[in-house]
């Protein structure tokens, strides 16, 4: 599995595959990207980079999951704003669902057999899934759907972790979940200025930050709707687009945008 992970070149996998055969703990995927380039180096061999994959167009209507195959926005997408963080606000919840579609369709993407042939696991190593979704969580499903981030042409990885609570005045609480080191906050920033996460490999074109759901709730909670939301994790140049849809970068038309007010707020963490 590990000789595989490494001739395909995706470092998520190399990095699954030694954790699970025990032989170390979890690197970073920096680390990783150095080891293979120093193994290269030594064995006098160009690296192996994976052939780009074209760019998806439109979202399949149903994905193969460990619990079989389940509608990409009817049970899915509800499904994991359930899992991930069933009582946050509703701006979140939309918030989440975006980052949860384009998360799954970039790893369909870079992966083709996953979601098709491959499960699509359930759990913090990939996407968490409840067993059922409340009603919000429906509604948050089908008020954004097809919504999805782009950088550059491309779904950004968008990745999206608990990170730690926020209290009333902004600052954070005890990271009991320890993903807090994963959130980025992007606010106001773009192109290179953009923080990656170390959720990924750092030098990814793909990689424009991770979202705190935690941090996504407090937010909504203060008046900021679902785009702006994106934009304070992923930063103000991602496009948020819907598939089937020419018009791109708003969601206005389809959802409504709340008047904001808290631009002030500090971002570093607490």
């Amino acid at each position: 599995m590990t000789a595989k992970a490494l001739k395909w070149g995706e470092i998520g996998a190399v990095a699954e595959a030694l954790k699970w055969r025990r032989w170390l703990p979890m690197p970073p995927p920096d680390v990783l990207w150095e080891r293979k380039r120093e193994m290269a180096r030594k064995l006098r061999e160009p690296m192996w980079v994976p052939v780009a994959h074209a760019e998806l167009e439109e979202a399949p209507e149903r994905i193969l999951t460990v619990e079989g195959w389940l509608s990409l926005e009817e049970e899915y997408l509800p499904r994991v704003c359930a899992g991930e963080h069933l009582h946050a606000h509703p701006e979140a919840k939309a918030a989440i669902v975006i980052a949860a579609r384009t998360f799954v369709l970039r790893a369909m993407r870079d992966h083709p057999t996953l979601g098709r042939v491959t499960p699509i696991k359930n759990g913090a190593m990939f996407q968490a899934f409840a067993r059922r979704a409340s009603e919000e969580c429906v509604a948050a499903a089908q008020r954004t759907r097809g919504f999805v981030m782009r950088y550059g042409g491309k779904l950004i990885l968008a990745n999206h972790v608990a990170g730690a609570p926020w209290r009333e005045d902004g600052s954070r609480e005890l990271d009991a979940s320890g993903t807090e080191k994963y959130v980025t906050y992007n606010f106001g920033r773009s192109g290179a200025d953009v923080i990656p996460t170390r959720l990924a490999l750092t030098t990814h074109p793909g990689n424009r930050g991770c979202l705190s759901q935690n941090g996504a709730h407090w937010l909504g909670d203060h008046g900021l709707d679902c785009e702006k939301i994106l934009r304070f994790f992923y930063g103000e140049d991602i496009k948020i687009v819907q598939f089937g849809v020419r018009q791109v970068g708003s969601l206005a038309g389809l959802v409504a945008l709340a008047a904001l007010g808290v631009f002030g707020l500090g971002v570093d963490g607490k």
